[in-house]
């Protein structure tokens, strides 16, 4: 493995390395893991959401308030599911009524494939990405994420150059990380 701009990128991966653990293709799986509060029909609506939210991404909702609210907004191209999770919840918990019951995740969306001890994830924009544009740059180079903001930033030259574009793509994102370089 390169390591680019010393021990700050030491655990980043080689852009081999990082083919292997992102699931390749769009295909995905999508979970609906706590529906008990939606109806047949309500329920085979959010799974019909699940072609419109780019992976990792998730759905919550208030069990007070159900599917049907102005607020309803999923959240997609994150990293990892967790991070999917967190920014659904997140929305739904800051937009429901104060009186309603804290919202639950009703749908996750994953590539096809994904293993959850996997070295590296990555959203589907950014899985793209390395295969694609980053596999093409020659010489060293560097690819970066944001955990929290689902954005990533990628290179030619040194990992710092890597997290300004990242930190860029991501309106001021704190928490880039390099996570391939080569």
């Amino acid at each position: 493995m390169a390591c680019v701009g010393g021990a700050a990128f030491a655990d980043s991966l080689t852009y081999k390395e990082a083919r292997k653990a992102v699931p390749k293709g769009n295909r995905i799986v999508a979970e609906l893991p706590d529906t008990s509060f939606l109806d047949d029909k309500q329920q085979a609506i959010v799974l019909s959401l699940k072609d419109t939210i780019p992976y990792y991404g998730a759905l919550a909702l208030s069990p007070d308030e159900g599917l049907f609210v102005e607020w309803l907004n999923a959240s997609g191209q994150h990293h990892s599911l967790d991070a999917a999770r967190a920014a659904a919840l997140a929305h739904c918990n800051s937009n429901k009524k104060a009186a309603s019951a804290a919202c639950v995740v009703v749908l996750e969306v994953s590539p096809k494939g994904a293993k959850p001890d996997a070295p590296l994830s990555l959203s589907a924009e950014a899985a793209d990405a390395l295969r694609g544009e980053y596999r093409k740059l020659k010489g060293m180079k560097a690819f970066a994420i944001s955990k929290t903001q689902g954005t990533f930033g990628f290179t030619a030259g040194d990992g710092a150059r890597a997290l300004d574009a990242c930190a860029k793509a991501g309106a001021g994102a704190k928490d880039c990380k390099v996570v391939v370089a080569d």
